[in-house]
């Protein structure tokens, strides 16, 4: 295949992606169709199913890059001259925000799947380690309990998805505003 074709083919990829991460916020997963978004692309359906084998496989498409984008923004973070404890707060707040603009898109999977947070784990394992590394750097140095650092990582994670069910089922009306209160808890966690 030559560049000119490839350069084709990611762009036709990224543009797919795109509009079907702005139809699972508009419509929600459930609603959104394929057919539509075909439609909006300006491809048939069966170009669609070339680059993503189900609508479930372009949603996981899509929670892949919401997590390569999440890893970005760390990645910048831990690059500025925070101390450890700001770092760990701040990537709550990250953490908060992104899913904060993402409440349709997330709704139908994590109420339709109890293991939703644990299934995307096990999806995108090999991106979500590159997140956790920048953790287990800063954990190392910083813990004061005898509890290896990727535990504690997948205390945090743990933590903070369980805030965002609360949230995507009405229990929390605005999941910013516990960055917080989950910070402290973890912080509690860490010190012993």
């Amino acid at each position: 295949m030559s560049r000119l074709n490839t350069k084709i083919k990611n762009m036709k990829h990224d543009l797919i992606l795109e509009k079907a991460a702005e139809m699972f916020e508009t419509e929600g997963f459930a609603e959104m169709k394929i057919s539509q978004l075909a439609k909006t692309v300006g491809v048939s359906v069966g170009t669609i199913y070339s680059y993503f084998d189900s609508k479930e496989g372009l949603y996981s498409a899509w929670v892949l890059k919401e997590i390569e984008m999440a890893y970005t923004m760390l990645h910048k973070l831990s690059q500025e001259e925070l101390s450890a404890e700001a770092f760990i707060k701040h990537s709550i707040e990250i953490k908060f925000s992104m899913m904060a603009k993402k409440k349709r898109s997330l709704q139908s999977g994590v109420l339709n799947n109890p293991f939703f947070f644990e299934s995307q784990q096990i999806l995108h394992r090999e991106a979500l380690h590159k997140i956790y590394g920048l953790y287990i750097d800063i954990f190392d140095h910083i813990k004061e309990v005898d509890v290896e650092s990727m535990q504690l990582v997948y205390i945090l994670n743990a933590l903070g998805n369980a805030y965002v069910m609360r949230w995507i089922e009405g229990e929390i009306t605005d999941l910013e505003a516990k960055t917080d209160e989950v910070y402290t808890v973890f912080m509690k966690i860490l010190k012993g």
